[in-house]
């Protein structure tokens, strides 16, 4: 009998007799050759069935017999888990042949089996409590204990421990074995130890930046705080990047001299930094480009020569390199930059640039994977991707499909790996996502200075099982405003490459006038229906129709029939029937918090004539809104909006008080009541609004909290031949406000907190206005 057997843990791979070993050398003959496999057995096994052992290995009855086939089934059976030694016994079967004289073998499997794991144990000081350490442990119930993984996980105890300051925590793991059931009990017997803090950061070397600002960027690790090393370790990494954005290529910081107090509870951190020279850019230069010219390459680079080397800008330098040559399907392309300094004296040098490429050939998209939707459709995910199959790669169309799958609002994350398979001239791109909670039920209450205190109840969901589609149902009480709405909206419709939505509601408001808080109700119930075809990526139309009742009623006795223009208000019930027509141009990073781009539309409002109703008019109106990324993660936004209304000519009388404009507030101009700028109801209107925009509070890198200054300037005519551009006090004169907003994101939407100071109200007039609303200006 001949046996094959597993090498010792530890030792790479199996050993293995030859074939000229396991059977004795014979003349060459028939009998000579391979014996055949007639029987497969398993021996060792106290508790894996036969079957589960066999369903491992490749070999079968019947086959001849050969060493690779061994090979790879004592390698698969070890990389099971679940064996600890395994070995291959071949016997001969006296007096069997097969169809070719062959002599038939039994083949024996003997293993040793592994001990499941029963259960897991923590023992000792646990300060930091069981379910820190469980996270991460690779030695589960259930599974085959292996002691190496035991180890891993000790490690990984140490590693937690560590982070939370305990530097001289200590951790061991042993098992007990229990023999009829081979499980055994792994436990952890752990010894908190000392926890240390940084009793003070001593920083030593620094000239350019002040010892403050070197102590800002080691915000990890400052007094009184828990003291890690890898914290540490990125924080000095941060310090390096903060002094190579400043211009010093050459700095180095030394963080190894510590001095810990007697008891071992605190420590002192020295921050040695040498500078060295600071460098300006000097000259460009590019090699191995055939695809573009140097003009090109020269706008793709962020430095600037005469300005002072910026790490930074270089690393954005390289992005936009790469991003040229992705966008050309060279996705493979390599860009190696090169740096030459040139010293003027002991504190002063130049750095010239070298970027050298190496081009590559087109890369063409081959598959495209979908991963990690389990609710969702994967046709909801693809239909957003601009990278199809076939494609020239493209970095723009991956970034692009990238924000086009957050700004559906319901994944949390988006990831992008793009894989190369056998060909080098095709990848394969896999967008894996992370889908959050589409659904919401919400109940709040909020009080502004035109609508007091409104309570809301509402129920959204943004993916209705899981084919993208919204649903809203709203509503909203309180003394001053009474509203009901019910919203359907499919952004593919039928499929297609248009949106389409439908709108049922029923809104009452009451609304000042001329100084009064309740001057008149209005009241508007009917519906609207929606589509927006898609002409490109960013480019849609607005066909949009409603039909409702508007009506204007319990107006106060003195506002009927008043002989002064300004201070009438008719009652009114008519019937509107409206199409609204219109571009839109949306090039917004995210739609629902957006960092770059903008959004312009250009609609026109046709209501009356050949749709009936009582209300016929025109209102044109234009709108433009731009962002603008600044330092660190502040934002300027900067819009215009502009509109007037005519009725039509053909049919004449005037524009109903309900659809004149009425300017002031938090949606136009903060700082001022709706209506007091300008005219009170005018047919011309425009308003500019600028707002700079900063985090306060993140969480997986989403704003939950932030802040914004703004700035608003407007004003509302009787007529678009009365516009009048000028700032002041007079009543077509335009007005401006200023003021400060918190921006606090839900997961149903938006709420805005804004205090207005108007700039230019007439003397009985309020200087400032407080808002509390729902939704974005923008």
């Amino acid at each position: 009998m001949t046996r094959l057997r597993s090498s010792p843990r530890g030792l790479p791979g199996v050993l293995f007799v030859s074939a000229f070993l396991l059977f004795p050398a014979r003349r060459v003959s028939a009998e000579d050759l391979p014996p055949t496999v007639g029987e497969i057995t398993v021996e060792g096994n106290r508790f894996t069935k036969p079957g589960a052992v066999l369903s491992k290995v490749k070999v079968r009855k019947g086959d001849v017999m050969t060493d690779p086939a061994f090979r790879g089934d004592v390698d698969r059976l070890l990389e099971s888990g679940f064996y600890e030694d395994v070995e291959v016994a071949v016997e001969d079967l006296p007096g069997k042949k097969d169809a070719r004289g062959a002599g038939k073998v039994r083949v024996t499997f003997k293993i040793k089996e592994r001990p499941l794991i029963r259960r897991v144990d923590f023992k000792g000081n646990l300060k930091l409590g069981e379910s820190k350490f469980r996270e991460g442990l690779v030695s589960k119930p259930d599974e085959p204990y292996d002691r190496f993984k035991a180890a891993q996980d000790v490690s990984k105890i140490l590693s937690v421990y560590h982070e939370e300051g305990y530097l001289d925590a200590a951790a061991e793991s042993y098992t007990s074995l229990d023999p009829r059931t081979n499980k055994v009990i792994l436990t952890f017997f752990l010894t908190d130890g000392r926890r240390v803090t940084v009793k003070d950061v001593q920083v030593a070397g620094a000239r350019a930046m002040s010892e403050g600002a070197v102590r800002k960027v080691l915000k990890n690790t400052r007094k009184k705080k828990v003291f890690k090393e890898e914290t540490l370790k990125e924080d000095v990494a941060l310090l390096v990047e903060a002094y190579r954005n400043k211009g010093f290529l050459e700095v180095a910081v030394d963080d190894s001299r510590r001095e810990f107090t007697p008891d071992g509870n605190q420590v002192t951190v020295f921050i040695s930094i040498t500078e060295g020279r600071r460098y300006t850019v000097g000259s460009f230069s590019f090699e191995g480009s055939t695809l573009f010219t140097e003009s090109q390459l020269k706008k793709a680079v962020a430095l600037q020569p005469g300005k002072l080397y910026d790490q930074s800008k270089m690393d954005e330098s390289l992005r936009n390199l790469h991003d040229l040559y992705s966008d050309k399907g060279f996705l493979r392309a390599e860009v190696t930059p090169e740096t030459k300094t040139q010293p003027q004296d002991g504190e002063k040098g130049t750095v010239d640039l070298r970027f050298s490429f190496v081009e590559g050939s087109v890369v063409y998209v081959d598959r495209i994977y979908i991963d990690g939707n389990t609710y969702t459709k994967e046709k909801v995910i693809r239909q957003e991707l601009l990278l199809k199959p076939g494609d020239v790669f493209s970095a723009t169309k991956m970034r692009r499909s990238i924000e086009r799958l957050y700004n559906l609002g319901f994944l949390e994350d988006v990831q992008v790996d793009v894989q190369q398979p056998k060909s080098p001239e095709k990848a394969d791109v896999v967008f894996s996502v992370k889908e959050g909670k589409p659904g919401t039920l919400s109940a709040g209450a909020g009080f502004s200075s035109l609508d007091g205190l409104v309570g809301t109840l509402q129920v959204q969901h943004s993916n209705v099982f899981g084919y993208g589609q919204h649903v809203n149902v709203m509503w909203e009480f309180g003394r001053k405003r009474q509203n009901y709405e019910l919203g359907w909206t499919d952004p593919w419709f039928l499929g297609k490459p248009m949106s389409f939505g439908v709108d049922l509601f029923d809104t009452v408001r009451t609304l000042p006038f001329q100084g009064d808080s309740f001057a008149y109700k209005k009241g508007n119930r009917g519906f609207g229906l929606r589509a927006g075809p898609r002409l490109s990526d960013q480019l849609s139309l607005i066909e949009n129709y409603s039909y409702e009742r508007v009506r204007v009623f319990d107006v106060d006795p003195k506002f009927v029939g008043n002989l002064n223009p300004a201070m009438n208000i008719t009652p009114s019930d008519d019937i509107k029937s409206a199409v609204t027509t219109g571009v839109v141009l949306d090039t917004r990073d995210n739609v629902f918090d957006a960092n770059r781009g903008g959004r312009h539309s250009a609609t026109l409002e046709y209501a009356g004539g050949p749709l009936g109703g009582d209300l016929n008019f025109y209102k044109p109106e234009l709108s433009v809104a731009r962002y603008f990324p600044t330092f660190w993660k502040f934002v300027l936004t900067l819009s215009a909006r502009g509109a007037y209304i005519k009725t039509l000519k053909n049919i004449g009388g005037t524009v109903a008080f309900s659809e004149l404009f009425r300017i002031g507030g938090v949606d136009t101009v903060r700082g001022y009541d709706i209506g007091e700028v300008g005219v009170d109801g005018g047919k011309a209107f425009t308003v500019f609004n600028a707002e700079y925009k900063f985090p306060i509070v993140q969480e997986n890198k989403k704003t939950i909290l932030q802040g914004a200054f703004f700035a608003d300037l407007g004003g509302c005519w009787p007529s678009v031949s009365t516009i009048d551009w000028s700032v002041g006090t007079g009543l077509l004169q335009m007005k401006a406000g200023v003021g400060f907003g918190i921006r606090f994101k839900t997961p149903v939407f938006p709420i805005r907190l804004d205090w207005g100071w108007g700039l230019n109200h007439r003397p009985d007039q309020p200087k400032s206005q407080f808002y509390f609303t729902i939704g974005n200006i923008f």
